[in-house]
């Protein structure tokens, strides 16, 4: 594999460890043998922990220009450690990595981090949360012993049984989303999610992309009204489910559990074997629909707030 240069790395405070062996390549956008070379890491960390790794490949194929998200550790022609950074919420970043189980224990994971924090701090946002699976325990001492604290958690999710029968529901249609759907959708997330709304110029056609990509309409049958939305995507024979949400005034009338049954039929029918999304761990009425929609819980993932202080500044 073919590691590319890519310039100076961000301003990285010095570690009190000896400098382990290779380097660090921050990447804008990761080439087709970089992302194998990830997704052979990915494999050998889940042999070793077991456990999942939340790492978006539908983000990482596509990153947006203009910023550099991921970080990859290298020694010759090696990818040995990687982190990435997400930013679904204005305010928000994600944060997930790992290191190849035979060169832990070196400073390699202590030093992807600091450069990821490090862009955390360029782009100042109110907070930065790194994801751990709940099963890895080394990954929860590394995020305590950066001060983090535990936010909030949240199940993961997969379709094993045919969803509960249920009578007088709404009849509901879906469609793709289009660019003339780009404020209901930042209305409809922030107001069931109880978020600032997402801000974008209206002619930036990357970001208003960015939003309807992947999208899916709910809207009432009768009058084509858009009700709810949720975010679809598809790798292979699985189906990832996010984004899920209605309109607060239409919530608790059905039509949630409408659309649900009515996109995972649709999947399994079109050969998706494999549905899953993730819920607010504390979020009970979430969880009883799906539930009775035929989902399980098959793991959790913690999401702790890394101190925003504590991260390095770039000048």
């Amino acid at each position: 594999m073919s590691v590319r240069s890519q310039g100076s790395s961000p301003s990285i405070p010095a570690s009190s460890r000896s400098a382990p062996r290779g380097e660090l390549v921050p990447v804008p956008q990761l080439s087709p043998s970089e992302l194998d070379a990830v997704a052979l890491l990915e494999e050998a960390c889940r042999a070793h922990d077991g456990g999942r790794l939340k790492l978006e490949w539908h983000s990482l194929r596509s990153r947006p220009s203009g910023t550099t998200s991921d970080f990859l550790w290298v020694d010759g022609e090696d990818v040995i450690g990687f982190v990435g950074l997400y930013q679904w919420r204005p305010i928000e970043l994600e944060l997930c990595g790992m290191v190849d189980p035979r060169w832990r224990r070196q400073g390699i994971g202590d030093r992807l981090y600091d450069a990821a924090a490090a862009e955390v701090a360029r782009r100042g946002p109110a907070r930065a949360l790194l994801i751990v699976d709940r099963a890895l325990e080394a990954g929860r001492r590394f995020a305590l012993s950066r001060r983090g604290e535990l936010d909030h958690s949240e199940h993961r999710m997969q379709q094993r049984r045919e969803p509960e029968l249920r009578r007088g529901l709404p009849p509901v249609r879906t469609r793709p989303a289009t660019s003339a759907d780009a404020d209901f959708v930042v209305s409809c997330l922030a107001s069931a999610f109880d978020d600032e709304p997402s801000t974008y110029e209206p002619g930036d056609e990357e970001a208003v992309r960015g939003l309807v990509s992947a999208t899916t309409i709910i809207v009432e049958a009768a009058t084509a009204a858009p009700v709810g939305m949720m975010r679809v995507e598809r790798d292979g024979g699985a189906a990832s489910i996010y984004g899920f949400a209605v309109i607060p005034e239409r919530q608790g009338r059905g039509y949630g559990r409408a659309a649900l049954s009515m996109v995972t039929r649709d999947l399994h029918r079109s050969g998706v074997g494999v549905v899953s999304l993730e819920v607010l761990s504390t979020n009970d009425s979430a969880l009883h629909l799906y539930e009775t929609c035929g989902f399980d819980a098959i793991g959790t993932e913690d999401y702790y707030s890394m101190p925003i202080e504590s991260m390095p500044h770039v000048s």
